[in-house]
């Protein structure tokens, strides 16, 4: 019996139990399972954002950003029923827009720091709608008094821009308004060729006229001196 007993005890005392159960660790391992397993879908969400955005950008001509904190969202939403079809309004992570205009000269995010801060409205505007979407935000700003929500800046043709500047880009003739007045000048060209060579031939008519006219007067007189 007392031998029993003493291995009973050996085997007590040499035994090691398993680790306890830990429900928190096991919690922990299952967020970071489902990080590691969610990474490849974030990243492959960014990707499809930086692609529409390059895409987008094929048909801008000029970029540009107002900060979207305190502009309520049904106030955006009025806005974009009214923004010109072409025009795109995106609020889009700064380093995704910087990503998107990676290599494309004509917009220069690494000169244009000052405006990849905060959280952005992107306004991405082709050529024919550039000075009625400019308008139309600054007409905004003017009825609701958010200045703070006012263009911050943009990037044109290689250039960035303050609010003057993309002011003044409005103020530039489109092509298809430049089409429209080359038209109009080659049109009225012919008219105003004929009509300056009319004028040109009646001016030598008149100059011829009046040389004939002297030579028969001359002859005349040399007639009359003979008789005389």
């Amino acid at each position: 019996m007392l031998a029993v007993c003493t291995a009973l005890a050996t085997s007590v005392v040499g035994y090691t139990p398993a680790a306890a159960f830990n429900p928190q660790r096991t919690v922990i391992a299952d967020r970071s399972a489902a990080v590691t397993m969610g990474a490849p879908a974030i990243v492959a969400k960014k990707t499809v954002v930086v692609d529409e955005v390059k895409e987008t950008l094929e048909n801008t001509m000029l970029m540009f950003c107002v900060r979207s904190e305190g502009i309520p969202v049904n106030k955006m939403n009025e806005m974009r029923q009214k923004i010109p079809e072409g025009t795109t309004v995106r609020c889009v992570k700064n380093t995704l827009i910087k990503r998107a205009v990676e290599g494309d000269d004509r917009f220069p995010a690494q000169e244009a720091a000052h405006l990849f801060k905060k959280s952005n409205y992107w306004f991405f505007v082709p050529e024919s709608d550039v000075r009625e979407t400019v308008e139309l935000w600054d007409k905004f700003i003017s009825d609701t008094k958010m200045e703070d929500n006012a263009i911050v800046g943009g990037m044109f043709e290689g250039e960035v821009l303050d609010p003057k500047g993309i002011e003044a880009v409005t103020k530039l003739p489109t092509k298809q308004e430049l089409m429209g007045t080359t038209a109009v000048l080659l049109k009225a060209l012919p008219t105003k060729l004929a009509r300056t060579l009319n004028e040109a031939g009646a001016v030598r008519l008149a100059r011829s006229l009046k040389e004939a006219q002297g030579t028969k007067l001359a002859r005349a007189v040399d007639a009359m001196k003979e008789k005389l």
